[in-house]
């Protein structure tokens, strides 16, 4: 900690504690200046002004920009460079940026908007030597990137481009120049580095070495976007000066299998739903459904692929109480992708009604009374009807519908007369509620 004092101050009006803090003796403003080249965002600190009568004091925190990262340093011609880097990931806010480039005592900078991430340094000499790095500014103190050198124009990158060969394969071709004589120490030996892009997020950097201006990428993901560059090697083995990266998508292929195939059937028709390929491998144009009774060695009915466009079907006319194989396939513009198959079985007609083992009257009220249909144990649904005008207890009946395969009824069965009248014989009587 050092305290420089202000102009105009008489000597001995103020001492240093040995605590390191200051104390002034007088009633003049003083100030004074504590230099913290270690000092961490967030950090307080505060001064304290005290007389015989009482004391004052004020704190503050101190705001310290995050360093950011620079992320690329390439040269576009022989006198220009771009630089780009990421915005720190902590500390204060930032308030600018300055690029600093320097050449021997000769210190250059340029300010930058805070709202900015890439800078083109121009005016460069060509075959000079330049340092590079950028500031983040802020309130109180800045953050510095790492520094980056290069000479000026010694190793230029021009006319990189990519072709897509296939959906796993793109070629990269490049001129390597100087602007700097001699030339003879231009590498030979050049690093590609590649990355898949997916959603604006890169994955890992492949990289391949090659001794010619041209390279060969193999094994990629097809219909994928990838961000090329290409460096040199030195003799040394160290990686120099790269190009501006390029973006290529590779060719699209037939897509992966469907996926999650699920099927809800009934007597007569089969809803199937399923979720798109894990990897598409391109534009996903339609699906096709085919089917197959398990048992039959005819061959598969297929569902007019155009018309699927999305991801469920439902398959109607079908015979009830069989067995049958459906499969689903994707479509790119390359063509169909391998099939998930799925075996479902459709319903029985009969097999509704006999899922009900039990009804009972639950409740009976004025006029009206509640049935519980109790499936397996559980109750399902429940059953309000009005008493009919005739003397009777209700009782649930069921009886065959061709339509829904059963019919829910109440059957009133004549109560036996407590009366004097003359007894007679009374048929049931039925009225239909479902």
């Amino acid at each position: 900690m050092s305290v420089t004092e202000p102009s105009g101050v008489v000597e001995n009006m103020m001492n240093i504690n040995e605590n390191g803090s200051v104390e002034w003796i007088g009633s003049d403003t003083f100030s004074a200046e504590v230099n913290r080249t270690n000092g961490t965002h967030g950090d307080v600190y505060g001064c304290m002004a005290s007389n015989v009568v009482s004391n004052a004091s004020h704190s503050f925190s101190l705001k310290v920009a995050g360093s950011p990262t620079l992320m690329l340093v390439v040269q576009i011609s022989a006198t220009s460079v771009i630089v780009e880097w990421s915005q720190p990931s902590g500390g204060a806010t930032v308030t600018g940026y300055v690029v600093h480039y320097s050449h021997g005592d000769d210190n250059m900078t340029e300010d930058v908007p805070a709202t900015s991430s890439s800078y083109i340094i121009t005016n460069l000499t060509s075959c000079y030597s330049y340092t590079i790095s950028v500031e983040a500014t802020s309130e109180h103190v800045s953050g510095i990137s790492e520094r980056f050198t290069l000479i000026a124009g010694a190793s230029l990158f021009v006319n990189v481009t990519a072709e897509a060969v296939s959906s796993t394969v793109i070629s990269v071709q490049w001129d390597h120049l100087s602007a700097c004589s001699p030339v003879s120490h231009l590498s030979e030996i050049f690093m590609v580095h590649y990355t898949a892009v997916s959603s604006g997020v890169m994955d890992k950097t492949s990289e391949l070495i090659v001794s010619s201006t041209e390279a060969m990428l193999t094994g990629l993901t097809p219909y994928t976007n990838y961000s090329i560059k290409v460096a040199e090697v030195s003799e040394m083995g160290n990686v120099g000066p790269c190009s501006y990266p390029i973006t290529m998508q590779s060719d699209e292929d037939v897509p992966g299998p469907v996926g999650a195939v699920t099927a809800s059937p009934s007597p007569s028709q089969v809803t199937l739903t399923w979720e798109p390929p894990l990897m598409p491998n391109g534009i996903i144009i339609a699906y096709e459904v085919s089917y197959r009774q398990t048992a039959s060695s005819e061959p598969e009915t297929r569902v007019n692929s155009s018309a699927l466009a999305t991801n469920f079907t439902t398959e109607s006319n079908l015979e009830e109480a069989t067995e049958f194989i459906f499969s689903v396939r994707a479509y790119t513009r390359v063509g169909p992708g391998n099939a998930s198959s799925l075996t479902v079985a459709t319903l029985a007609a009969e097999s509704i009604p006999t899922l009900i083992k039990t009804a009972v009257i639950v409740g009976i009220g004025s006029g009206a009374a509640l049935i519980g249909i109790i499936i397996f144990g559980i109750s399902i649904a429940c059953i309000v009807f009005k008493r009919s005008h005739h003397r009777a207890r209700p009782i649930l009946y069921t009886e065959d519908n061709p339509a829904y395969g059963v019919t829910l009824g109440v059957r009133y069965k004549p109560s036996r007369r407590t009366d004097s009248s003359p007894t007679h014989t009374q048929e049931p009587v039925y009225d239909t509620i479902s």
